[in-house]
């Protein structure tokens, strides 16, 4: 019966010694040298893909294919570098998946393309693009020109300074913390928005949603001038503001606000037609 049990036991090491062997023979490495403000594209319908910046002067990228049916394709051209998922026969989301963990120069320009895979993108001061229908998307500590669209995936922007940002989404949710910068946009038609921080250097921010609900989190140092309205909805505030001697648009109670905290250094403007606003102390 020992024996039995201890046979089993190094059959089952066998295999799993077998299959992480064949897992790494399917990863592939593609290292690129690249100078200052280089381009990486990546396409990729189904898997994950997580760019992060690292050391200057390289593109480091390694790819992990779901099965046989499907390879990358890698190429360099001048100071472009792309990585493109190619599909060798047709396949579904699992076996047509390709995991991508990609390191940039801190000044590249990333733009990706998904059909459903979560896409993150962290520690970039080149331009950020991300477009996808229901992957979720996170960018992270980037200073950088962001701009994300999606049609049902969540978009999270994080630590995000001193960048155009614009967040477009049909149906997902897009949450904010601590993002600033010049000009700040998102628009939704049915997903809810959330931010979370100090609408800081004195930037323009326009949160637009259709049947959303809006909320935001201010701390108390907020220096924001703000204007808010619902349609059909509410609007809630328990941040306190100081009313406009000369409003610039018509007010009604319970469906509309205007105020300004501070110096009302940034100017915030909160859209809605039959969600809910809420404005609160952080």
């Amino acid at each position: 019966m020992r024996q039995r049990t201890l046979r089993a036991a190094v059959d089952l090491a066998v295999v799993i010694v077998l299959a992480a062997g064949a897992s790494a023979a399917d990863k592939k490495e593609f290292r690129y040298n690249v100078n200052a403000g280089a381009s990486v594209t990546v396409v990729n319908d189904y898997g994950t893909v997580r760019v992060r910046a690292a050391q200057p002067g390289a593109v480091v990228a390694t790819a992990v294919p779901g099965s046989s049916k499907v390879e990358v394709d890698a190429a360099q051209s001048g100071n472009r570098v792309e990585l493109r998922t190619h599909y060798l026969q047709q396949t579904g989301e699992s076996d047509g998946r390709v995991d991508y963990e990609i390191q940039v120069p801190a000044d590249a320009n990333v733009m990706v393309r998904t059909a459903s895979g979560p896409v993150q993108v962290q520690g970039v001061s080149g331009d950020v693009v991300v477009d996808t229908d229901t992957g979720k998307v996170d960018v992270l500590n980037c200073n950088a020109h962001v701009r994300v669209r999606t049609v049902g995936g969540p978009i999270t922007l994080v630590d995000l300074n001193d960048g155009f940002v614009e967040a477009t989404s049909v149906g997902g949710q897009v949450s904010l913390n601590n993002v600033t910068g010049k000009s700040v946009s998102v628009n939704t038609t049915g997903g809810p928005i959330t931010y979370s921080g100090d609408f800081a250097g004195g930037g323009v921010y326009s949160l637009s949603t259709h049947s959303g609900n809006i909320d935001l989190k201010l701390p108390a140092s907020a220096s924001v001038d703000v204007t808010a309205r619902s349609v059909t909805g509410a609007v809630e505030n328990d941040f306190p503001l100081t009313p406009p001697v000369h409003p610039t648009m018509a007010l009604a109670q319970g469906k509309s606000l205007a105020g300004t905290s501070n110096s009302g250094a940034s100017s915030v403007h909160l859209r809605t037609f039959s969600g809910r606003i809420r404005v609160k102390k952080q």
